[in-house]
């Protein structure tokens, strides 16, 4: 039987994972569109920088308390845990994002209207869109995996 701090932590890892892949879904799919739909494109795309840099803050503090979770409870089989290399996986793509591409793409912005500087910005964020595609993907399988197994 699992001990109450395990459960609570346990607990915690649960809502940094509906948490982390809620956000990410609301920021992709709701907010940005909304934005975008509703005001100048340089203004939208400002603002969903904005969002997306702290979603990304948000993402690697959820991985930390869900990395933390499988570290206590499964110990000694823990690189036998698909879950954990999904994770492990997210993170680097949140850091590509974060540290990689998205310096790169605002500093490309301030270089428009330059032709070689916007096709370049539209590469990255081409990229940017398929990394989030995945980590949207990723964490939709995570919480699947995670409350099936609950619910069994």
């Amino acid at each position: 039987m699992p001990s109450k701090r395990m459960l609570f932590l346990s607990g915690v890892s649960d809502l940094a994972l509906v948490l982390w892949a809620g956000a990410t879904w609301a920021a992709g799919y709701v907010f940005a569109p909304a934005l975008f739909a509703h005001f100048p494109r340089e203004l939208a795309g400002d603002a969903a920088g904005q969002v997306f840099a702290a979603l990304n803050v948000l993402a690697l503090a959820c991985a930390a308390l869900i990395l933390l979770d499988l570290r206590v409870r499964y110990d000694k089989q823990l690189q036998h845990q698909r879950e954990l290399w999904a994770v492990v996986g997210l993170v680097f793509v949140v850091l590509i994002q974060y540290i990689g591409l998205a310096p790169k793409m605002a500093a490309l912005k301030l270089l428009f209207p330059d032709a070689q500087a916007e096709t370049t910005f539209g590469q990255l964020h081409g990229f940017s869109q398929v990394l989030f595609l995945l980590q949207s993907g990723t964490l939709a399988y995570l919480v699947y995996q995670r409350f099936a197994r609950k619910s069994a």
